[in-house]
């Protein structure tokens, strides 16, 4: 009693999903939700199928005559149409199962699953060989963390039209260098291509002329007289005119052998 409820039950189960997927068989093209539907129907079909046919014959018949179309249809997948094929063949022989038409589908099952695998592995192979190939060109390429970042005007210094790149992972460090590096070469630029502010006006330059300090020769003047032009350095003076007693300093001291009105200009050179 409880054993034919149950059938009844799964009868009754089984004949609601088939009216709702007769529709989609009816008409194609089939959708991946309709193939996997029907291929869960057919392996509930083969357990209640003698009493599908008890109690619903006509709904059978419709359902096989649709199911003949997918087994004809070379575009589905092959073990779909395996399977509705030993559902049709054995609702063609009633029901009754036979040992040939057992191991006909046991082997024919096997083989796919077995096709499947190979084909499976060969897949696996194939993304296996794309990721160590992407990978290569990984390693053959730089990646943008590699390549330098464009330098910008403030990570050099210029030196007599050279450019002296700095770079370091510390900012700080780096404009401390940079300005050492400035510094540096600022001291050690030519007298010439550093113009003196300095400015006197001829007031200035009379007084320093009737200074003491104006008889007296700057430091190390021996050898500064000697890279002076001629032009600005005042002539010896004459025994003659030592002798007559001229006592203009500028002109009787015969050590300083420039003229007075110049010592501001000259103590700039040598200082």
């Amino acid at each position: 009693m409880a054993t034919s409820f149950l059938s009844h039950q799964s009868v009754s189960s089984v004949i609601f999903r088939l009216d709702k997927l007769l529709p989609s068989l009816a008409c194609g093209p089939y959708s991946d939700t309709t193939l996997a539907q029907l291929a869960s129907l057919c392996k509930d079909m083969k357990s209640v199928g003698p009493l599908l046919d008890i109690e619903h014959k006509d709904r059978m018949d419709i359902t096989q005559t649709l199911l003949t179309r997918i087994v004809q249809d070379t575009h589905l997948d092959l073990h779909l149409r395996l399977q509705v094929l030993e559902f049709i063949e054995l609702r063609t022989l009633d029901w009754k199962r036979s040992e040939a038409v057992d191991n006909y589908y046991q082997v024919r099952f096997a083989q796919f699953e077995e096709n499947n695998r190979i084909e499976q592995e060969k897949n696996n192979v194939r993304l296996a060989k794309s990721k160590e190939g992407e990978k290569k060109m990984k390693l053959s390429f730089p990646s943008l963390s590699s390549i330098p970042e464009p330098i910008d005007d403030q990570q050099f210094v210029t030196v007599n039209g050279e450019k002296i790149f700095l770079d370091s992972s510390n900012p700080e460090l780096a404009a401390t260098a940079r300005k050492m590096l400035v510094d540096h070469f600022s001291n050690r630029l030519p007298v010439s291509s550093c113009p003196s502010n300095i400015k006197y006006s001829r007031t200035d330059l009379l007084t320093l002329a009737t200074s003491p300090l104006a008889r007296e020769a700057p430091q190390n003047w021996d050898s500064v007289l000697e890279n002076l032009p001629a032009v600005i350095q005042r002539p010896p003076v004459s025994n003659k005119m030592a002798a007559s007693g001229d006592s203009n300093p500028r002109l009787a001291d015969p050590q300083a052998g420039f003229m007075p009105a110049s010592l501001p200009l000259m103590r700039s050179f040598a200082s």
